[in-house]
C-alpha cells in the first residue's frame, strides 16, 4: 500500500472514530463549543486525508475514496453546529458512511482482500482501531468539560467510557480474526508475523494499544461511580497516549504485512 493511501486510510479511520463517539453524546449539555471542537478535529483528519493524495497527484477529485471523504466535509456545518435533532443525526450519519466507505474502498484497492469476507473483516478491523482512538480521545476531552460545567451529569462520561471499553474488546477480537483469516499471508511475509520480531510488534500493539487502556477504562469507570471526574479524566489522558501509540504501531504493521492489524 503506497504511503499516501495508508495515510489517507489512517486519517479517515480516525475521523470515523471521533464522529462515531460524538454520536453517543447528542444531548449532553456541554454547549456548542464542544461539538465545534470535536467536529473540527474530525474535519482536520478528513482534510489531511484528502489533501495529501490530491496534492501529490496520487488521486483526483473524482476518485471514489475522495468523493466519499467529501461527505464528511460537506456535512461539517451541521454535525458541528448548534442544532441537535434529526438534521444533526442525518448529517453525522452521512459523514460516518462516507469515512467508513472510504476506508473500505482504500483497502479493496490495495489488494489486501481477495474475498468479500476478507474485505469486510479488514475494513472492520481498521474502523475498530479508529473507533478506539476516537472514542478515548473524545472521552478525555469530555472529562475536561466537567471543569467548566461542574453540574454536567456523570452519566454522559460514563456512557462514553463504556463505548471505549466495547470498542477495545471488539478491536482485539477483530485483530485476532484478521490473524486467523490472513494467516497464510502473514506467515509468508519476509518478516513472519508469528516470528520473534513480528510477535514483538503485534504484542506491543495489543498490550500498549488495547490491554492497558482497557484496564485504565475499568479504573475510570470505577472513579465515575464515586463521582470523581478528575481522576477519571487523568486516567483517560494516559489512556489516550497509549492508544495513539498502539494505533501508530497498527499502521506500521499494516505497512509491513498489507492488512490492518
Amino acid at each position: 500500500m503506497v504511503w499516501s493511501d495508508l495515510l489517507m486510510q489512517f486519517c479517515l479511520e480516525l475521523a470515523f472514530g471521533v464522529l462515531l463517539a460524538l454520536a453517543f453524546v447528542p444531548k449532553a449539555p456541554v454547549g456548542v463549543l464542544f461539538y465545534r471542537v470535536m467536529g473540527t478535529s474530525a474535519l482536520v483528519c478528513v482534510g489531511v486525508a484528502l489533501a495529501v493524495p490530491i496534492g501529490t497527484h496520487a488521486r483526483g477529485i473524482d476518485d471514489a475514496a475522495v468523493v466519499l471523504g467529501l461527505l464528511a466535509v460537506i456535512t461539517y456545518p451541521v454535525y458541528s453546529g448548534p442544532v441537535r435533532g434529526p438534521r444533526w443525526a442525518v448529517a453525522l450519519g452521512l459523514a460516518l458512511v462516507g469515512t467508513a466507505a472510504g476506508v473500505g474502498v482504500l483497502i479493496r484497492e490495495s489488494g489486501a482482500a481477495a474475498s468479500p469476507i476478507e474485505l469486510t473483516v479488514a475494513t472492520a478491523t481498521a474502523l475498530a482501531t479508529g473507533t478506539v482512538a476516537g472514542s478515548v480521545g473524545l472521552a478525555m476531552v469530555l472529562g475536561h468539560w466537567y471543569l467548566t460545567v461542574p453540574k454536567l451529569p456523570i452519566r454522559h462520561l460514563g456512557r462514553l467510557n463504556l463505548v471505549t471499553i466495547v470498542s477495545m474488546v471488539l478491536s482485539a477480537a477483530l485483530v485476532g480474526t484478521t490473524c486467523l483469516l490472513f494467516q497464510g499471508r502473514l506467515e509468508a511475509a519476509n518478516t513472519p508475523l508469528f516470528g520473534a520480531t513480528g510477535l514483538f510488534y503485534l504484542g506491543t500493539r495489543l498490550a500498549v494499544g488495547l490491554a492497558v487502556p482497557l484496564l485504565f477504562a475499568a479504573m475510570a469507570q470505577s472513579s465515575l461511580r464515586y463521582q470523581n471526574t478528575r481522576s477519571a479524566t487523568g486516567i483517560l489522558y494516559a489512556s489516550t497516549v497509549l492508544v495513539l501509540i498502539g494505533t501508530a504501531v497498527s499502521v506500521s504493521l499494516q505497512d509491513t504485512y498489507g492488512v490492518p492489524l
